[in-house]
């Protein structure tokens, strides 16, 4: 049994949970054969026959009270069974850190720091953890003793493990955790809380009075603020890998066409360089040259100050050190006091670089995070001699710079900083989640599908709808169209509008809905039906819809308003065609061509219509306009029913000749296009077709 044949058993069991057949959960989770339902003590017998009770209660006629909270809590003992089935299945047919067949014994002593990686993995494996053990980590993590680099690593422990065994003791520690406001640790214990609250939003809401648990979060102080940054960033961390496709596709390109000239300058200087640490003025005023890698490099700096992640792809390939085979090193706050690190400064200790001085540099960088600046460290020894003095030499001076204005940041804007320290830790789950083999041993909780709304704690946490507004604009100006269709949607069951209605239809057209789209578009046309914007939006619909009709309804309201609009007059123009007059299709057409000669667009129409109407000759120079600059099939058959048409039958298989030429484009499609597209009520068409299609088969 492979991982993905045991996710789908624990999906079946818990969809069967959800929809109230826990007779089907029952005999699922008994077919697995890893729980004892001989047992009449076992839970799961309890549960059955619990439920049997109930349901020969139910037919009997007999009232119970408490019946939804008793079928509440089977709900929820039979979903920590599921986990239960899953985890034991992982441990019999796949191996790893996570699902251990090695014994789970809670540490003898308290978490310290000589014993921090036996918690982390004692946490990480438990299925469910009593509350003395609860309490003890709740206050470790707010000791004053402790390090916040081990309070870190419990905090993470409790939200893996509850990745894998939801626990509610677990995740109402990390709310107790992240009340306690400790620096450092409330972000984690915040990231851990919004990331578990959708992914098990129903298991809490079976909770026993889930408002009042969640309520505590809400109702602190400055938690709307920090739970719309942590989901924003969640966010963010999904489109990392349009990010890191537009650096790899726009800026490094562009460097690397200025890379002889910077070069070049760079040799011309090395004396001043060496004799003078700060930055060459002619390599700035170069790059300024280059206008366009200038604002690409702003748009760049600007995503890496609004927490966009740069950094991954040039980290990507420094993962596959020693350290990271533990998963708990993946987690931890970067530390000079780290013994990975220590060891290797005292290995480097007086050789041409200096890497405490280095080290020490980094440590309080906010703008890499903790994963790729241990990356960077031991990717440092096994770096060319000549590569380290360049390091020592330029990029020193560029951390002293950062870091001085991360002091000032403390000192004058702490919440801010605070909101590094939150991004650095998304950005090194991420990390774990896509880099390491060991993160697809949990949920992929960075799925593009993340949407918080709908959440009991989203709702909770902005029950006043401007503020979940701003949220659902942010989505949208960011163009995370499914999480922003969402926010908008609640939104309209409260406060409907225009607005709302057409940017709801704007976000699911860019998410390729177009049925929900027009839904939404016609929505809006209830409160303003003369809009031009949205006019146009439903023509689109429907056209994209195959309703050409109803699309040119629309388009010809919205030409009413906007008679010299030329795109608009080409959607018409193809509905025009689509619905085979093409009469009126060409004065459009024709209209666009007059009024933008650089619109080549509209010669295939344009070709197509007269072909249509009769105008052999006229189709043919419009299709010559095309050829060979628009070498595509199309226009070749094209050229060929025109030539046919005109007695020309030898010119006409020239051009279906050179049609198949074309790539992707068979004989089969050509004999298709034949029967379909050419008409001749004096000849037996479908004769001449073949004898056509055989002598290009006899003569390729």
């Amino acid at each position: 049994m492979n991982k993905d044949q045991i996710t789908q058993i624990h999906r079946q069991i818990v969809k069967n949970v959800y929809q109230g057949k826990l007779h089907d959960a029952i005999s699922l989770i008994k077919e697995q054969g890893v729980i004892n339902a001989n047992d009449e003590s076992s839970p799961l017998a309890v549960i059955e026959q619990t439920y049997n009770l109930m349901l020969r209660y139910t037919i009997e006629g007999m009232k119970d009270p408490n019946r939804d909270a008793i079928f509440k809590q089977m709900q929820l003992s039979l979903l920590m069974l599921a986990d239960s089935v899953r985890n034991a299945l992982m441990k019999r047919h796949y191996h790893s850190q996570v699902f251990s067949l090695a014994p789970l014994v809670m540490p003898p002593k308290r978490p310290r720091h000589d014993n921090i990686d036996k918690w982390f993995d004692y946490i990480l494996r438990s299925e469910t953890i009593v509350n003395d053990c609860t309490d003890t980590l709740v206050t470790f993590c707010n000791s004053e003793k402790a390090s916040s680099a081990d309070q870190s690593l419990i905090v993470s422990a409790l939200t893996l493990s509850c990745l894998i065994f939801f626990d509610v003791a677990k995740y109402k520690a990390l709310i107790t955790i992240y009340l306690q406001n400790r620096e450092q640790i409330w972000q984690r214990a915040l990231v851990g809380i919004v990331i578990l609250s959708y992914f098990f939003n129903k298991r809490i809401k079976l909770l026993p009075e889930p408002e009042k648990t969640v309520s505590l979060l809400t109702n602190s102080d400055k938690f709307q603020q920090r739970y719309e940054a942590t989901v924003i960033q969640m966010i963010r961390a999904i489109g990392t890998d349009r990010i890191t496709k537009k650096i790899n596709d726009d800026i490094i390109p562009e460097v690397k066409k200025i890379m002889p000239g910077i070069s070049e300058r760079m040799k011309s200087d090395m004396s001043n360089i060496e004799a003078n640490e700060d930055k060459n003025p002619a390599w700035k005023e170069y790059i300024l040259d280059n206008k366009d890698l200038v604002d690409k490099m702003t748009e760049m700096t600007k995503l890496q100050l609004e927490g966009g992640d740069v950094f991954i792809n040039t980290f990507a390939q420094l993962k596959n050190y020693a350290f990271f085979q533990k998963i708990e090193n993946w987690f931890l706050p970067f530390s000079a006091d780290n013994p990975a690190i220590l060891e290797l400064a005292e290995r480097e200790e007086g050789k041409d670089f200096d890497l405490k001085k280095f080290v020490k540099r980094l440590e309080p960088s906010p703008y890499i995070c903790n994963s790729d600046k241990y990356s960077f460290c031991l990717s440092i020894a096994i770096m060319p001699p000549q590569q380290r003095k360049t390091l020592g030499k330029y990029v020193d001076m560029e951390f002293k710079e950062m870091n001085d204005i991360s002091k000032e940041e403390q000192l004058l804007h702490r919440e801010e900083y605070s909101y590094k320290v939150l991004i650095q830790y998304i950005q090194d789950i991420y990390r774990f989640f896509k880099l390491n083999t060991l993160g697809k041993n949990f949920i992929d909780v960075f799925n593009k599908g993340f949407s918080p709304s709908g959440t009991l704690l989203f709702d909770m946490t902005f029950a006043d709808g401007d503020k979940k507004r701003n949220v659902g604009e942010f989505f949208f100006s960011s163009e995370n169209y499914g999480q922003a269709y969402d926010i908008f949607e609640q939104i309209s069951l409260a406060a409907p509008s225009f607005e709302i209605y057409q940017k709801m239809g704007y976000a699911a057209q860019k998410n390729g809905d177009v049925n929900l789209a027009l839904d939404n578009y016609l929505k809006a046309q209830i409160f303003e039906d003369r809009q031009l914007w949205n006019l146009k939006k439903i023509g689109w619909c429907y056209r994209k819809l195959s309703n050409p009709a109803k699309a040119l309804e629309y388009y010809k309201l919205a030409e009413a308003q906007d008679a010299d609009n030329l795109s608009l007059a080409t959607s018409i123009g193809r509905c025009l065609l689509e619905l085979e007059n093409y009469e009126e299709a060409l004065k459009y057409y024709y209209k666009v061509e007059y009024l933008d000669t650089k619109n080549t667009k509209v010669l295939a129409p344009i070709a197509w219509c007269n072909y249509e109407i009769g105008k052999y000759e006229q189709s043919l120079k419009y299709c010559n306009k095309l050829l060979p600059s628009d070498s595509k099939p199309e226009i070749h058959v094209l050229c060929g029913h025109n030539c046919r048409k005109l007695g020309r039958l030898k010119d006409a298989v020239s051009h279906y000749v050179d049609a198949i030429h074309c790539q992707d484009f068979t004989l089969k499609e050509l004999a298709d296009a034949l029967a379909a597209d050419y008409h001749d009520d004096t000849i037996d068409v479908a004769a001449e077709n073949n004898l056509i299609l055989d002598y290009i088969a006899t003569n390729q």
